[in-house]
């Protein structure tokens, strides 16, 4: 017996949006390796933050395969988000949501594109620059502000969805005791990057109010932060591991999550 007829759009969106949590979950796992070996090795030559991480990904065995992987998925993801951002049904709100993270999604594969092709940095940080600019505007300082706001509003919901543990995925495709494990490390990365975004927003919000690009933080910034608060090392450690717990999830999500 047949079923009705397939849509191709709406598996092609499927395999593209799943190809982008694959990615991202590669990062944030060797996001949190990285940030892991310098807050407790104290490895401070290497590199930090994001770029630390997909070049970790570029070390690896078959590096530029994997980095090309994930600069595939990032790609895929991104135009998904900014497709939907132009011309889906869903609320203004909920678009500029998914405009903004298509763009981020963008910068991060452009970032990886670069790593893998060799290709020279430009001086001076595009985050900053970008943040200069938004500052030299009349509304600027107020609309950067409001994205802080969003930023760690966002970061508390992320916590919350780690603390009270309903996650978006379900539990019967798998065996119970890996679902409980999965279920665990969603629940700590949630939480971890929930606390990294709390930081990234206060950071936005401290640039918008003294007018100064400088205290814009990258994620690897952020985790800078934490170690010079008085848990140290301790603090950043635990975190570094919940971005890597936080890269689990989205592999979770991946596979056991019907429709993304």
């Amino acid at each position: 017996m047949r079923g009705g007829p397939v849509d191709h759009g709406a598996v092609l969106r499927n395999l593209a949006v799943r190809s982008g949590l694959g990615a991202l979950g590669a990062i944030y796992v060797a996001l949190g390796f990285v940030s892991a070996r310098v807050a407790l090795l104290g490895a401070r030559r290497h590199e930090e933050g994001m770029p630390g991480a997909l070049r970790l990904l570029l070390e690896q065995p078959r590096g530029p395969w994997i980095l090309g992987a994930v600069v595939a998925g990032l790609a895929a993801i991104a135009v998904v988000h900014l497709v939907e951002a132009a011309v889906g049904p869903r609320s203004a709100f909920a678009r500029i949501g998914q405009a903004v993270n298509g763009v981020g999604y963008a910068a991060l594969a452009w970032t990886a594109t670069r790593l893998l092709l060799h290709l020279k940095k430009g001086g001076g940080s595009l985050e900053r620059a970008g943040v200069a600019w938004l500052l030299g505007e009349a509304w600027g300082p107020v609309a950067l502000e409001m994205v802080g706001v969003a930023v760690a509003a966002g970061g508390l919901w992320e916590l919350w969805q780690g603390v009270r543990g309903r996650l978006p995925f379900r539990r019967d495709l798998a065996p119970r005791r890996l679902v409980r494990l999965l279920a665990g490390l969603s629940r700590f990365g949630l939480a971890a990057r929930g606390v990294v975004l709390c930081a990234l927003g206060y950071f936005l919000v401290r640039a918008a109010e003294e007018l100064d690009p400088r205290r814009v933080r990258t994620m690897g910034g952020a985790l800078r932060a934490f170690s010079h608060t008085a848990l140290g090392p301790a603090l950043t450690g635990v975190v570094a591991f919940g971005l890597a717990a936080y890269g689990f999830h989205l592999w979770t999500v991946m596979l056991l999550k019907r429709r993304v």
